[in-house]
């Protein structure tokens, strides 16, 4: 019977903190055994970021904080840790394959959802068909399924058109989340308004235009157990997110900060250090996480324009610092896009005007897209129209996590969108890395997709830099504290003694 293959992974260490902040990063411990419990707050426990949610729906998944709550709100049949890649179960007491085609997960027999109706393998097979409608490019990484089958109420069968280490990991991401059969339409997005109803370590409890209050579900059954009765996510711009830091009115703040801000906030840790004080808050370690690139859509009318999208990536050279659109710290990276120098510019048609979108939310975005449009108007002497994150437009700015944080998670922006000329190059390259468990099949076919990404042009990466996340010294993350692309998950906050 084979066993399931580990994916292409790099571990990211606990290190110092770059900037020079005394001690090192900390890092998710594991979840203790019994209650940690400490005096809180008679306000609820805060986390504050600007940018809000849209959905509660799992399908429904368009940015990190749709991520959090559907990580937080529902369980999926696997659980994986960013930082380790290790794989395991979650939902499910266990999924293997018992044949090279076949991925079979077994339920336990208790399982219920917030509406208190039983959650078994029906469920399942009806949430993973409804997101394979509703959000298939969120589930790009189950590209290999052909068929599911639930011979008993527990058991749930998936059968691969081929061999697949990838398939595990498609089953951890946020769309992939159980939903309750009974009370979600099969071919419709859940609305905001409508009670959402997982089997995740929390429930919702309010929803309102400042943000969402979530409660503990006192029936769940899985490995991320809290401690937290009640949590409290609240949208804040970034000098409201510093203030509260500051000055203890919240927990934790993520995502939001300036980088005058953060700048500002480490500053005042420094200043502490040296006066044998503590700030009564720190940086969590997310040291370059978070890959900046700028992504042409599908439905621009310039993205077949080969001179042009050549000409943004060369546009972008000087000031590039990431050299693929994978990250360096994961196993199988590829120098295809090449930093710095005076690259020779093609010339470019008069007239062409471009519409360029970016998470507003985001005050790093927000410089970051200023800094991009002004680059390419003034060398390649082009319009390009600064639009919101809703607009339409011919190019994305994107600072946003990847499905999973493994080789081909990151590489789903080029992947899932390829042009028509590479496309079946692309899709043979792909099978090849899922199909093997050698390093010497994966890690030249990894090489070879960077190179025609490089070629393509459609995904351009800008830079690698680090994930923005403070806590109160009081608080701290444990266990398997974040989502499987790096994305915030709750289930992991404590209360320190």
């Amino acid at each position: 019977m084979p066993s399931f293959v580990r994916p292409l992974l790099s571990v990211l260490t606990a290190c110092c903190v770059a900037l020079g902040l005394a001690g090192c990063i900390r890092t998710p411990q594991p979840l203790p055994t019994g209650s940690t419990r400490t005096t809180a707050p008679a306000r609820p426990f805060t986390v504050l970021t600007a940018q809000r949610a849209t959905s509660t729906d799992p399908a429904g998944v368009r940015n990190d904080t749709d991520a959090m709550v559907a990580l937080d709100l529902f369980q999926r049949l696997m659980l994986v840790q960013p930082s380790t890649q290790l794989l395991k179960p979650d939902l499910a007491k266990e999924c293997l394959f018992t044949a090279e085609q076949v991925f079979e997960c077994t339920l336990a027999k208790d399982l219920t959802f917030s509406s208190g109706h039983a959650l078994t393998s029906s469920d399942v097979k009806f949430s993973i068909m409804r997101a394979l409608r509703l959000a298939p490019q969120q589930m790009s990484l189950l590209g290999a399924l052909r068929s599911i089958e639930t011979p008993d109420p527990w058991t749930v069968r998936f059968r691969l058109k081929y061999p697949d280490n990838q398939f595990g990991f498609g089953l951890a991401v946020p769309a992939s989340s159980i939903v309750d059969e009974e009370a979600y339409e099969a071919d419709e997005l859940r609305p905001v308004g409508r009670m959402p109803m997982g089997s995740g370590p929390y429930q919702l409890e309010a929803w309102d235009n400042q943000g969402l209050t979530i409660t503990k579900f006192p029936r769940y059954r899985g490995p991320l157990g809290t401690d937290m009765n009640r949590i409290r996510i609240s949208w804040a711009s970034s000098a409201e997110a510093e203030e509260a830091l500051v000055d203890g009115a919240a927990e934790i703040v993520w995502r939001t900060l300036s980088p005058a801000a953060i700048d500002r906030l480490e500053g005042r840790i420094r200043q502490a250090q040296e006066d044998g004080e503590q700030a009564g808050f720190f940086r969590w370690g997310l040291p370059r996480v978070t890959l900046q690139r700028l992504v042409w859509l599908p439905r621009s009318e310039h993205r077949a324009n080969a001179t042009l999208r050549r000409a943004v990536s060369l546009a972008l050279q000087d000031d590039r610092t990431a050299s693929s659109i994978l990250p360096g710290m994961i196993e199988g990276h590829t120098d295809a896009f090449d930093r710095g120098g005076e690259p020779t510019l093609p010339t470019l048609s008069r007239g062409i005007a471009l519409t360029m979108r970016f998470t507003n939310t985001s005050p790093a975005m927000e410089d970051l897209a200023h800094r991009v449009r002004d680059q390419l108007e003034q060398r390649l002497g082009i319009a390009v129209q600064l639009v919101t994150e809703s607009e339409s437009a011919d190019l994305e700015l994107r600072d946003s996590a990847p499905l999973v944080n493994t080789a081909l998670g990151w590489l789903q922006d080029y992947l899932k969108n390829p042009l028509p000329g590479s496309a079946g190059k692309l899709a043979e390259l792909e099978e090849r890395i899922r199909s093997s468990s050698r390093a010497e099949v994966q890690l030249p076919v990894l090489s070879e997709i960077q190179k025609q990404a490089a070629v393509d042009a459609t995904v351009v990466p800008i830079a690698e830099v680090d994930g923005v996340l403070f806590l109160r010294n009081r608080v701290d993350l444990v266990g398997e504290a974040l989502g499987p692309g790096w994305q915030l998950a709750l289930w992991g906050a404590r209360w320190r003694y």
